[in-house]
């Protein structure tokens, strides 16, 4: 099993399931929501691999740190196996959060 939220927690900033956020949020803080999965590889009709895809967004109330925040957390994720594509993309805000987010992928791999 993937465990995206307990590999996030690294980046020492709060991590959130996307729509499960506190009704008071931090300056700074990570939602994250898995998107889709499928079978990535199948072999004599069993799952021998199993695709994750998820969008990894990084909001911050200082628009300075938006690219720094989303490049930590793309780097991280690289280092633990995951395929992220780019430098991520402008996100509409929420209130007085700036946001920009990644879409982010991870193959599991069956016994």
């Amino acid at each position: 099993m993937i465990k995206i939220f307990e590999d996030l927690q690294e980046l020492n900033l709060p991590v959130y399931l996307e729509g499960e956020a506190p009704e008071e949020l931090p300056d700074e803080y990570y939602t994250f929501s898995e998107d889709y999965t499928s079978d990535n590889l199948n072999a004599d009709n069993e799952t021998k691999e199993i695709l994750y895809e998820f969008t990894l967004k990084f909001y911050s109330k200082d628009s300075n740190r938006i690219y720094d925040g989303i490049l930590n957390a793309i780097a991280l994720l690289k280092k633990k196996g995951y395929i992220v594509g780019g430098v991520g993309y402008s996100s509409p805000q929420y209130k007085d959060w700036k946001c920009r987010e990644v879409d982010v992928e991870k193959i599991e791999y069956l016994d």
